[in-house]
């Protein structure tokens, strides 16, 4: 039953880090917003991706001093990596 719910964990999670990777190959060519690709893909992955997003970059904003390169999206991974960690010990530990 545990490894169910870490297959489930594991899943979920490199679902969400491909989107991410969308993400920031979706910043990275810009393509205008009527190509067909931006109208079908673009939406639902920036809905998927914002909401955290958005946070660590009004966090960084202060410190960032105005780079252009956005690190969010790093330091994302690197925060769900660590969720995903912490969770998968949590879940082994249970009886």
């Amino acid at each position: 039953m545990t490894s169910t719910f870490i297959s489930l964990i594991d899943l979920l999670f490199w679902l969400y880090c491909a989107i991410l990777f969308v993400r920031v190959v979706l910043s990275w060519v810009s393509l205008p917003s009527y190509h067909p690709f931006m109208r079908t893909v673009g939406p639902p992955v920036y809905a998927l991706t914002e909401p955290l997003l958005s946070p660590i970059r009004r966090a960084l904003r202060p410190y960032m001093g105005g780079s252009p390169i956005d690190i969010s999206p790093l330091l994302l991974y690197f925060g769900l990596v660590l969720l995903r960690r912490i969770i998968i010990a949590v879940i082994l530990r249970l009886p």
